[in-house]
């Protein structure tokens, strides 16, 4: 009887183990198949950005959930920048590229192209944003008066032009006249005289195709005449419709991510439209209207804000402004008596450093946002902070 007890006992005892060693394996297969889930729903958005503020937005909305890279390097000229070739791969590689659009880089299209049969999506932030246009007015009318200039002349060279073909007529009678009369003096000197108005006759049939060409110069400036402001970025209320491309953007890849995408948009809508609300209080309070600035990059805070930008040179830093137009923002600051000059951290002084030595006049800085410099990376600035620096900037100049 003992034996049957004891060997009964150790079965119960082996029963007990092996039920405990079961629930425990299910424990733990359940435990892996929740972080199996939970990794499936985390699993990180690989993206590459062109600028600064795409860059911030997206790791704003995105959170733990992206990891960003801007293609464009700390310091540089996002006018001037093109990618490498080890760019284009990490571009074909990433679920997600992020650029402006609107025209401003130059290299959008390639890149497109060259990752055209990859699957990473491809997001120009500024669409369906509405567009201000550029007036090239200011630039149009000193080419415009040089091309009168040039037009007068011409025209002066054609009423020549019609006196020497008279000459001309008269030139082949007085070759007859020297079959005629071989030694009269008079006549050959006549004839000299004439050859040199051929000579001028065709000087004067060139100065007409110049003529031609001038004109062919003012129809070519008229027709970029309307291009469209891509600085979308530096208007607080239009980068609200930014960020939410990029929500939707984010959504898409990831939609049961979409609540938490959401939320961070909610939050950094708010930011911007108090950004704005610090951007009108300034306009309110300043008694002037207009900046010197090195590029036209500042167009929307003219249509927001009522503040004006007279630019050295155009729509991108690369565009270099003629001596008249230089002359003109001259004259333009010396009448208005507008005392600053506006420097951008990405785009060289040189030239606006001229404007501001000939009229003696005082530099500040302001910040285009496209790139950051070692220095603000250091201080860990961002769109607001760098924001706000330039509407203390705009009240500095403009009280």
């Amino acid at each position: 009887m003992k034996k049957r007890m004891i060997i009964f006992s150790v079965l119960l005892v082996t029963a007990v183990m092996l039920s405990a060693c079961g629930d425990s394996q299910n424990t733990v297969n359940s435990n892996n198949n929740g972080e199996d889930e939970a990794n499936e729903s985390t699993e990180t958005i690989e993206i590459m950005t062109t600028l600064f503020p795409l860059e911030e937005f997206t790791n704003r909305i995105g959170g733990e959930h992206v990891n960003v890279n801007n293609i464009v390097p700390v310091g540089a000229d996002a006018h001037t920048f093109e990618p490498t070739a080890n760019q284009m791969i990490e571009i074909a590689e990433s679920d997600l590229f992020i650029y402006n659009g609107a025209d401003f880089e130059g290299f959008a299209d390639s890149i497109k192209d060259a990752v055209d049969s990859q699957e990473v999506k491809i997001l120009a932030a500024s669409d369906g944003i509405d567009l201000i246009g550029f007036d090239h007015s200011h630039d149009e009318a000193s080419h415009e008066e040089e091309n009168n200039h040039a037009h007068e002349s011409n025209e002066e060279n054609n009423h020549a032009h019609e006196s020497n073909e008279e000459n001309n007529h008269a030139h082949e009678s007085n070759e007859e006249n020297n079959h005629a009369h071989e030694n009269n003096e008079e006549n050959n000197h006549s004839h000299e005289s004439n050859e040199e108005n051929n000579h001028a006759h065709e000087g004067n049939e060139e100065n007409n195709h110049a003529h031609e060409n001038n004109e062919t110069d003012t129809e070519s400036t008229e027709h970029a005449h309307g291009e469209e402001d891509p600085h979308v970025w530096l208007d607080p209320i239009r980068s609200i419709q930014l960020a939410e491309n990029i929500k939707d953007a984010l959504v898409e890849i990831n939609p049961e991510m979409e609540e938490e995408f959401t939320g961070n948009f909610e939050e950094l809508k708010l930011e911007l439209e108090e950004l704005d609300d610090s951007f009108q209080q300034m306009a309110n309070e300043i008694t002037q209207d207009t900046i010197i600035v090195s590029h036209a990059g500042y167009g929307y805070w003219e249509e927001r804000y009522g503040i004006k930008q007279s630019a050295i040179s155009g729509l991108s830093s690369t565009n270099e402004p003629s001596i008249q137009q230089i002359q003109d923002v001259i004259d333009f600051m010396g009448t208005n008596k507008i005392n600053y000059v506006m420097f951008e951290q990405s785009i060289p002084t040189d030239i606006a450093e001229t404007v501001r030595t000939e009229v003696g006049a005082e530099e500040l800085w302001l910040h285009n946002i496209e790139a950051l410099t070692e220095e603000e990376v250091e201080n860990d600035e961002d769109y607001f902070s760098l924001m706000e620096q330039n509407i203390e900037t705009l009240r500095t100049a403009l009280q």
